[in-house]
């Protein structure tokens, strides 16, 4: 029990920060996908307030949707799934499956303030364009020099494909660190999940062979 405990704090904290990510990368496209929009509304007389509660409210009723689905979800099948592998080791009464009004309203309210400050930091970067500049296609960045360009031996094994590649991650830094650290935290929990089940396993074979 303390050692399903102490997963129990730390699996929430990386699932959080997956779910920044995700928020901050999908805003950010969206966002860069209607600057012509926001352009238009500026031009036409909308306040700053009024475009950043639009996307705002849009952030909001998907970070619920997905909450409520997530909630009734992950209750049903996680305890579920946990408690019949106890059951493999002890005897246990059939599980009675408790919806924790507490916890429910924590995440609710956390996801919703996390989804609604993302989205207002991505807006306002936006908003600080005047509207002839937002109705204009956003220039690309100018592509950069790597160092591996200064190794001649090493960049000349590059194809072209890698080579622009190469550039593209010092070129869109947010981006390639959005990606590594969501792929990095992904790949953690898929490594707890795996221990779990090697570290149960292994307990029934010592304990009863």
């Amino acid at each position: 029990a303390s050692q399903m405990g102490a997963i129990g704090i730390a699996l929430p904290v990386l699932f959080y920060l997956v779910a920044a990510l995700v928020c901050l990368t999908t805003m950010t496209r969206l966002v860069d996908e209607q600057r012509g929009q926001i352009g238009v509304f500026r031009a036409l007389g909308f306040s700053k307030r009024q475009i950043v509660s639009k996307y705002v409210i849009y952030a909001i009723t998907a970070t619920i949707a997905g909450s409520i689905i997530g909630i009734f979800l992950g209750m049903a099948i996680f305890p579920t799934v946990i408690y019949n592998t106890w059951r493999l080791m002890y005897d246990l009464p059939d599980i009675q499956i408790f919806f924790p009004l507490q916890n429910i309203i924590i995440c609710l309210l956390a996801f919703s303030i996390l989804m609604a400050g993302v989205t207002v930091y991505v807006v306002n970067k936006t908003l600080r364009e005047v509207p002839s500049q937002l109705m204009r296609p956003k220039p690309p960045k100018n592509a950069k020099k790597v160092f591996l360009e200064k190794i001649p031996f090493i960049w000349k094994l590059f194809s072209f494909t890698g080579k622009i590649t190469a550039r593209n991650l010092i070129r869109y830094k947010a981006r390639a660190l959005m990606t590594i650290i969501g792929v990095a935290g992904c790949t953690g929990l898929l490594v707890v999940g795996w221990g779990i089940k090697d570290s149960i396993q292994d307990v029934v074979s010592i304990q009863f062979g």
